[in-house]
């Protein structure tokens, strides 16, 4: 047996070797999951990404007698055993591998790798849909991802841990620390955004809460053949609904400054995602759009200093005219 990956000097990854190592691993494999190792000839491992620290994400297959698979592995600094738990929550909620619109089947977590295995999904990701030259698959990669977001706010389960305004509040006090450190460039651009955002934060409507996904993005998405599937809960929570839909409205606007030159390039699939998300029923959902997508340029601003300024402009420009 055998994996494709050097071993990662990641001290706050104490599993990760384990991982990387195709004797340990199947050993662990073989006891979590007997029927799909019987006759297990070969491992592999591919890094997909990592990030240091925190986790690892990889692409396992398993070669046995009777054929092979692949499995997406994750690798946390900790014990996450409840993502698994959520996820299986979730699948049953609706989400199973023969719905419309799902979610990667949990396989299995192995507590002592603290290691999540799912389902790996075939498809085309819409990252790559929405920078198609096709106007028409930018607006069915909207459209579905649009759909997928409605239906999981109406239908998921409502599990903890509950974001309230509070803590975002909190949490925008911390972004906008980071980005005001002495020698930070645009400090003055983040404390006018910051200063905007606190005012903004007390005309917020009261709005009832849903399970969200937290980090919901055009990354987190695959259009496989039948399904619309959406990935990575490390964030999951009960919250407002606009988390999601800012967080994936500005994360695609800032797609299109990388990769077509202008925050506004993909505006067209912005505004297809908007009208579809709201067909659901509920135009009181988004009173408090602006605010979070303000809020989410300061985060966001944080990991991209040569576009820090724009986006932090575009935060403001968020506030002053609508998303």
């Amino acid at each position: 047996m055998s994996a494709f990956v050097d071993c990662i000097n990641d001290p706050g990854l104490p599993t990760l070797p384990a991982v990387l190592n195709p004797l340990e691993l199947g050993e662990h494999l073989r006891e979590s999951l007997p029927s799909q190792t019987k006759g297990l000839k070969e491992i592999q491992v591919r890094l997909l990404r990592h990030h240091v620290g925190k986790r690892c994400v990889v692409e396992i297959t398993l070669r046995a007698t009777e054929g092979s698979f692949s499995l997406i592995g994750k690798v946390y600094a900790k014990d996450r055993s409840g993502i698994y738990q959520l996820m299986e929550e979730i699948s049953r909620a609706g989400f199973g591998p023969c719905q419309e619109f799902s979610i990667p089947q949990p396989t299995a977590y192995l507590p002592a790798l603290h290691l999540l295995l799912q389902e790996r999904v075939e498809g085309r990701p819409a990252k790559e849909s929405f920078l198609s030259d096709n106007e028409s698959e930018r607006t069915a990669a909207a459209e579905r991802c649009a759909r997928w977001l409605a239906r999981f706010h109406a239908i998921a389960p409502r599990m903890e841990p509950i974001f309230h305004v509070s803590n975002h509040l909190v949490s925008i006090d911390r972004w906008f620390g980071r980005l005001a450190s002495p020698g930070e460039p645009f400090a003055d651009k983040a404390g006018e955004l910051f200063k905007r955002l606190e005012a903004a934060a007390s005309e917020l409507h009261r709005i009832e809460m849903c399970a969200t996904h937290g980090s919901y993005n055009h990354h987190q998405v695959i259009l496989a053949q039948g399904r619309t599937v959406a990935f990575d809960w490390d964030k999951y929570g009960l919250a407002d609904p606009n988390r999601d839909v800012a967080r994936f409205v500005v994360a695609l606007r800032r797609l299109a400054l990388r990769c077509l030159g202008s925050f506004h390039a993909l505006d067209a699939a912005v505004e297809v995602f908007l009208k579809t998300y709201l067909s659901g029923g509920r135009p009181e959902v988004l009173a408090n759009l602006q605010f979070f997508g303000a809020a989410t340029c300061l985060k966001l601003a944080q990991y991209d200093v040569n576009r820090r300024q724009a986006t932090l402009e575009e935060g403001l420009r968020i506030l002053e005219q609508g998303i």
